[in-house]
């Protein structure tokens, strides 16, 4: 049975691959934003959105880091059941096999049309070659960096609604727990619209992805 959504319903959606026989997790939130909802939220969300990476980052990424699945529930107004979907075309990355250690990250910022900390946010991707560097910054003239610009891209298209909402539609953005809630279920109120992802050339760290420190 498909699973469906009512408007501005809130969806985590976590991204898990493994580098190192270490967990990584992106964790990205997306809102309902038809009138109407969304009969299937896993043909209109989670496979439109697995696309947008399989498509533009696996090929690039160092073949140490693999794509193992996407794991994905309702989170407002109420905590809906946990869904695991393992996508066509998962698996290792297409690019070089020396990657930079596992808690080296490309960043990429969300960037919303309202002002303040609790408005914007980020995300982390690992899996980076190492011959996709220059120093502490990733090559713009690297396959890497020109899949992160056309993710980006494909993210804006696909996840911020036009004017007017179309049928299916979902907004991808940026939830502040000090607005909404820390604990489940969350509150819509901290979830807000993307207008935009950037990349940003220096690299990032992410802690917790260091081997033996979590994901």
């Amino acid at each position: 049975m498909a699973v469906t959504a009512a408007q501005n319903d809130l969806y985590q959606v976590r991204l898990v691959g493994r580098i190192e026989g270490q967990e990584t997790n992106n964790v990205l939130h997306f809102a309902c934003a038809s009138g109407a909802g969304d009969d299937d939220v896993l043909t209109h969300l989670i496979l439109v959105f697995v696309a947008c990476f399989i498509d533009n980052m696996l090929p690039v990424m160092s073949s140490a880091w693999s794509l193992e699945k996407v794991v994905w529930k309702r989170v407002s107004p109420t905590l809906g059941p946990e869904n695991v979907t393992v996508p066509e075309g998962a698996g290792a990355g297409g690019g070089n096999a020396a990657a930079l250690p596992s808690y080296a990250s490309a960043v990429m910022s969300i960037h919303t049309l309202e002002g303040g900390r609790s408005k914007r946010g980020r995300f982390y991707i690992p899996g980076i070659p190492e011959n996709a560097t220059l120093g502490s910054s990733l090559d713009p003239e690297h396959a890497f960096w020109l899949a992160l610009v056309a993710f980006a891209a494909c993210l804006v298209e696909n996840f911020v609604p036009g004017d007017p909402v179309g049928s299916h539609s979902w907004a991808l953005g940026p939830y502040s727990r000090k607005i909404g809630g820390s604990a489940f279920p969350y509150g819509i109120a901290g979830f807000t619209w993307m207008s935009e992802v950037v990349p940003q050339s220096l690299l990032g760290t992410t802690r917790s992805r260091k081997v033996g420190r979590g994901s």
